[in-house]
């Protein structure tokens, strides 16, 4: 099955003069925010780098040894990175504006960075969540509140592109798609009018207030937004667009993993629509947020995410290979919560938690979708006291 590396090896040779920017590319340049140029890429205001040069310095800073002990979900950066910079289509592209800011006290992960890519246009690069289940309970944070990284986002948007005359291309995975759009639906009419298009992928939506504002809806026909057949993140909250699905070689939540979506030429393989496990979590984590509060829905993502602790899953690569003891925690945890929450969180946990290794070995393995339908059940039911 191909996919973005395959695509740098199939269209690298072309440069974006004789084949125009598209969605993939969108979701190459959004995933090199994952990258750590710390010590490589300037500063806001501090110069350039082309992205060449700055994948030969990442390299001679970090040894393969370093790199292979990385075991996150976002491990594949420095390949993505490398495999980009081989190619005409990018290796000249300049970066600059890196900005990276982490503060656990007020739950803050925010990095960005600025691509001037050979046609001339910006792209601004926001990075999304890792695989730490830390970073995902911030995606539900925006259930009920606003969080830092979208302040940052949008100061940096505003304090990057004010000056400029550039067009503007935005994008990011995962919540880097979401504080793409947000920053865009904050800034001045100037930068706005400038934003040629915004790229979305797998990235939470929003709540209703901000769904409906003015200034969300000036950027209509601006976004575009892709997610996998079982997305979860990207199904939260409320969009503005149709998302167009696309296929992927994992199984489950972890084709949140963008290396796994499906490439023919340059455009994405899609599928007409999400499936089941995807539409049952959209469907339940929608109605039990409509009929909440803000300080219930607080109290339900605490809830959700101290039964995630309670597994001894730290990551998102871990869930689905839960130990034993790591099973009864997770009930006793339960327990201890109200009945109306109890049942909420086994019917999520039955999402989350399902062994997808399993079921890729299944003799059902054609269709993983109608095992986990016999596991799952009537999780509708689950809601009921």
């Amino acid at each position: 099955m191909a996919t973005i590396l395959d695509y740098m090896d199939w269209r690298g040779d072309l440069s974006l003069k004789a084949d125009k920017f598209n969605a993939i590319d969108g979701l190459i340049l959004a995933n090199l925010s994952y990258v750590d140029f710390e010590g490589i890429v300037p500063g806001i205001g501090d110069g350039e780098i082309t992205l060449e040069e700055a994948s030969r310095l990442f390299f001679e800073m970090h040894t393969p040894k370093e790199l292979e002990a990385d075991k996150s979900f976002i491990s594949f950066a420095p390949k993505l990175l490398q495999m980009t910079a081989k190619t005409d289509r990018f290796r000249n592209a300049r970066l600059r504006n890196y900005v990276n800011k982490i503060d656990l006290a007020i739950e803050l992960q925010f990095a960005a960075l600025e691509i001037v890519t050979d046609d001339g246009v910006t792209f601004i690069s926001y990075r999304g969540t890792d695989d730490n289940l830390v970073g995902w309970k911030e995606d539900f944070n925006l259930s009920f509140r606003n969080v830092p990284a979208e302040d940052y986002a949008t100061d940096y948007l505003d304090s990057v592109c004010s000056d400029s005359l550039n067009r503007i291309r935005l994008g990011g995975h995962s919540k880097g798609g979401h504080l793409a759009i947000y920053a865009s639906s904050l800034v001045s009419s100037n930068i706005v009018s400038r934003i040629d298009k915004i790229y979305n992928f797998d990235g939470p939506g929003f709540n209703r207030e901000t769904f409906e504002s003015e200034q969300f809806r000036s950027l209509k026909g601006k976004i575009e937004k892709y997610i996998p057949e079982t997305s979860i993140i990207g199904r939260l909250l409320y969009d503005s667009e149709e998302p167009v699905v696309v296929k992927s070689t994992e199984i489950g939540i972890m084709q949140h993993n963008p290396m796994s979506w499906q490439i023919m030429g340059k455009e994405f393989i899609t599928c007409p629509k999400t499936d089941y496990v995807s539409d049952l979590f959209d469907e339940t984590m929608t109605g039990w947020l409509e009929g909440m509060d803000n300080t219930e829905r607080r109290l339900f993502v605490d809830d959700l995410f101290a039964v995630f602790e309670a597994s001894g899953c730290r990551f998102l690569s871990q869930l689905g290979k839960i130990s034993i003891k790591g099973k009864r925690d997770m009930i006793e945890r339960i327990s201890l919560m109200s009945v109306e929450s109890q049942n909420k969180m086994r019917a999520l946990s039955r999402i989350f938690f399902i062994n997808w290794g399993d079921m890729i070995q299944s003799k059902n393995e054609k269709d993983p979708i109608g095992l986990l339908r016999s596991r799952i059940g009537k999780i509708k039911d689950s809601n009921n006291p």
